[in-house]
């Protein structure tokens, strides 16, 4: 079963140039496999009474158009599928009938009274029905993340209060804000990303102060990691 629901790029969705920033397609992404789970009767809520919820491990994105302010947006979103404890998510946003972002997502669902990742109980994914189908030809599942090497160049991005959601981490959609903001003060200037992919490995907590941003040039992408000086918290790579 797909899902659709229609947004609108408002002012602080975009840059200075007018085109939608990072973070605010990641917030696109996040509300609306919230509104799809709460249509299926999963609220953050219920998932709270289960003592679950779903937790995004992976994300990659990819622009096929230039996404401005004020442009109203379809988002549609459906689950690919769930095995054992992963969920597989994807969207397709598209302006006018005509696409402009894809998307796919690894979710896993985790025991918060454990703090481990749990078995997906049956009546989750009959209630989401599943779509075997991909928007990018390819499973993200099956990506190898790559690590910046030491001499890497660095950014230091304060933390804000802001930053950290119900869960008390720091939320998902900031992670490209820091990078985005890394990466143009290292680039000298602000370049859109035009495909983005991030795994999340470990959580940011609330009280941590600044996170460092590791930035190094592959051929036509850049990787990424983000931490918070102890540990890897995150890796991915952009094209820009």
């Amino acid at each position: 079963m797909k899902y659709c629901t229609t947004d609108s790029i408002k002012i602080n969705d975009a840059g200075t140039d007018g085109h939608i920033l990072p973070d605010a397609l990641f917030r696109i992404f996040q509300e609306a496999a919230i509104k799809h789970s709460d249509s299926v009767g999963f609220t953050h809520g219920k998932y709270m009474e289960m003592n679950r919820l779903w937790m995004l491990h992976r994300l990659s994105y990819r622009l096929h158009s230039g996404i401005n302010l004020y442009d109203t947006l379809k988002t549609e979103t459906w689950s690919r599928g769930m095995q054992r404890f992963r969920g597989f998510r994807e969207y397709e946003l598209s302006r006018n009938g005509q696409r402009v972002c894809t998307a796919s997502s690894v979710w896993l669902f985790i025991d918060t009274a454990k703090k481990r990742p749990a078995k997906i109980e049956p009546e989750i994914p009959e209630a989401y029905k599943p779509v075997d189908e991909t928007t990018s030809g390819t499973a993200i599942e099956d990506w190898q993340p790559e690590k910046p090497s030491e001499t890497a160049e660095s950014c230091r991005i304060q933390t804000r209060l802001s930053d950290f959601d119900i869960n008390s981490h720091l939320n998902n959609t900031v992670y490209s804000a820091y990078i985005f903001q890394a990466f143009a003060e290292i680039n000298g200037a602000k370049k859109d990303f035009s495909e983005f992919c991030i795994e999340f490995s470990h959580e940011l907590p609330l009280g941590t102060k600044e996170a460092l941003v590791k930035i190094e040039r592959k051929g036509a992408d850049c990787v990424f990691s983000v931490s918070d000086g102890t540990q890897t918290n995150a890796l991915g790579f952009f094209r820009a």
